[in-house]
C-alpha cells in the first residue's frame, strides 16, 4: 500500500499546480458552516463520486493569514510555483495575454523526466482557472476561488486530474483503484494548498521567497470530532467522503482524517474493526498478519505494508476505546503511528466513522526520507491516501457482511 501511494504521489504531484472547476466546490453557505472547522484544521476537503463509486472531483479549502490580494498575486507568475512546490521546476512561459498565461513546466529525476504546459486564466481578485492542457500525468481542469475573511483568505480549490490520460507508466501504478485515483488527486491539492498558504503568509510579512521547509513536533494523540464538527460535516457526507487535515506550528502533521458515512450499525464496524486479520482482506498490500497474543482486550499482531523493497513491517496493538478501535504501532518501521477508528451511531443501519491517523512516512526508510524531504508537505499527502485505502477497505468489510 505505502509504496504504491509513494509511487503515484512523487509522479502525479508534479502535474497539477493548482486546482478545480465544473462540478463540486464549497458555496458561500457550506464555507459560513465550515468556518468553525477551518479553524481548528489546516484543511478541509471533499471528494465526490459518480454513481459506479468513481472519483470525479475534489474540492480543498483553507484559511490562509493573508490579504485576498497577496495570495492571488501569486498565481500570476509561473515562478512561484517553484516556492508552492519544490516538485515544480522550468517554468517558462510560452504566451501571455491581459489575464492568461500559458508556459510550460518540467521535473527531472534520476530515472525520469515529467513535463507539461499547462494554461492559467485570471479573473482578479476571485478566482483563476488552471488547465493542464497535457502532461506526462494527464490533463485536467481546475478552479480556485479567493474568498475574503477578514484579514485573511480562505482559498478553496476544486477539480480534478484524469491520470487515465497520462503515460502508460502512472496508468500501469494507478490502475483502475478509484482509491488510487482519489488518494493521488487529494495528495496534490494537499501540496499545493500548503504551499501557498506558507508562501502568501511569508509574502504578507515582507519576508523573502524560499522553498517551505517543516520541523518541530509531529503526531500526538488523535484528537476526536466533536458531535458539532460531525453535525457540521453531515450535510457533506451527502455528497461524498470528507476528509480533514491539521498540522503543528512547524508544519509538521499531527493528524490525517478520513470522515464517511457507512451503511452498518456502529458496533458491527467497530467489531470489524478490532480483528487484525480484516485489514487485509481487501488490501492486497497487506500482507504476513500474524497474532502474537492478546490480553485485556488488546491485540498484539503485526503486519507488512508494501512491496518488494518498500516493505515496511511493524508490531501492532489493537484494541476498543471509547467511541471505537484503536491501532498503535509499538515497534518496527512504523514505530509511533497510531490510527484511530471513530465510530458515531447515525441510525440503526448506519454509522459516521472518522478514521484518524499519523505516520512519519520518513522514518520506514531511505527512499521515503528522501522524498519528504525535497518535498515536505508530501508527509500529509502519503498519510492521507493511505487513510482514504483503509477508509474504503473496511467499508467493503462491514458492508458485504449480512450481519452488518
Amino acid at each position: 500500500m505505502w509504496s504504491r501511494i509513494f509511487i503515484a504521489l512523487v509522479l502525479l504531484l508534479v502535474a497539477a499546480p493548482a486546482a478545480a472547476a465544473g462540478t463540486g466546490g464549497f458555496s458561500q453557505s457550506e464555507l459560513a458552516q465550515l468556518a468553525p472547522l477551518l479553524v481548528k484544521n489546516d484543511t478541509v476537503g471533499l471528494s465526490e463520486f459518480d454513481k459506479t463509486g468513481k472519483p470525479v472531483s475534489m474540492t480543498l479549502a483553507t484559511r490562509i493569514r493573508a490579504k485576498r490580494d497577496t495570495v492571488f498575486q501569486l498565481f500570476t507568475d509561473p515562478e512561484n510555483f517553484y516556492y508552492i512546490s519544490t516538485l515544480f521546476k522550468e517554468n517558462t512561459i510560452l504566451d501571455r495575454t491581459e489575464n492568461a498565461i500559458v508556459w510550460t513546466w518540467a521535473s527531472r529525476h534520476k530515472f525520469f523526466s515529467i513535463v507539461g504546459r499547462n494554461r492559467i486564466v485570471l479573473y482578479p481578485p476571485h478566482r483563476a482557472d488552471v488547465t493542464v492542457e497535457e502532461s506526462s500525468m494527464g490533463r485536467g481542469r481546475f478552479t480556485l476561488r479567493f474568498v475574503e475573511d477578514g484579514d485573511s483568505t480562505i482559498l478553496v480549490i476544486n477539480g480534478f486530474l484524469n491520470v487515465h490520460s497520462s503515460e502508460w507508466l502512472i496508468r500501469f501504478i494507478v490502475g483502475n483503484s478509484p482509491s488510487m485515483i482519489q488518494a493521488t488527486n487529494i495528495a496534490i491539492g494537499l501540496v499545493v494548498l500548503k504551499g501557498t498558504r506558507a508562501l502568501a503568509e511569508r509574502e504578507q510579512k515582507g519576508k523573502p521567497k524560499r522553498r517551505h521547509v517543516t520541523g518541530g513536533t509531529a503526531g500526538g494523540e488523535p484528537t476526536l470530532l466533536s458531535k458539532e464538527d460531525i453535525d457540521r460535516l453531515k450535510p457533506l457526507l451527502m455528497r461524498g467522503q470528507v476528509f480533514l487535515c491539521n498540522s503543528h506550528k512547524g508544519g509538521r502533521l499531527k493528524q490525517a482524517i478520513v470522515v464517511d458515512r457507512v451503511r452498518a450499525r456502529a458496533d458491527a464496524f467497530s467489531a470489524a474493526a478490532a480483528v487484525p486479520q480484516n485489514y487485509n482482506k481487501h488490501i492486497s498490500a497487506i500482507t504476513d498478519v500474524t497474532v502474537h497474543g492478546s490480553r485485556d482486550a488488546q491485540v498484539d499482531f503485526s503486519w507488512t505494508l508494501g512491496f518488494s523493497i518498500f516493505g515496511i513491517t511493524s508490531r501492532n496493538q489493537l484494541g476498543p476505546v471509547p467511541e471505537g478501535i484503536m491501532l498503535r504501532a509499538v515497534d518496527g518501521d512504523m514505530k509511533g503511528a497510531a490510527w484511530r477508528w471513530q465510530v458515531v451511531p447515525e441510525s440503526s443501519a448506519t454509522s459516521i466513522v472518522a478514521y484518524h491517523a499519523f505516520a512519519d512516512p520518513a522514518r520506514t526508510g531511505a527512499i521515503l526520507e528522501a522524498t519528504v524531504i525535497r518535498e515536505p508537505y508530501l508527509e500529509h499527502g502519503l498519510v492521507m491516501g493511505s487513510n482514504i485505502v483503509m477508509m474504503k477497505a473496511m467499508r467493503r468489510v462491514v458492508e458485504t457482511d449480512p450481519r452488518r
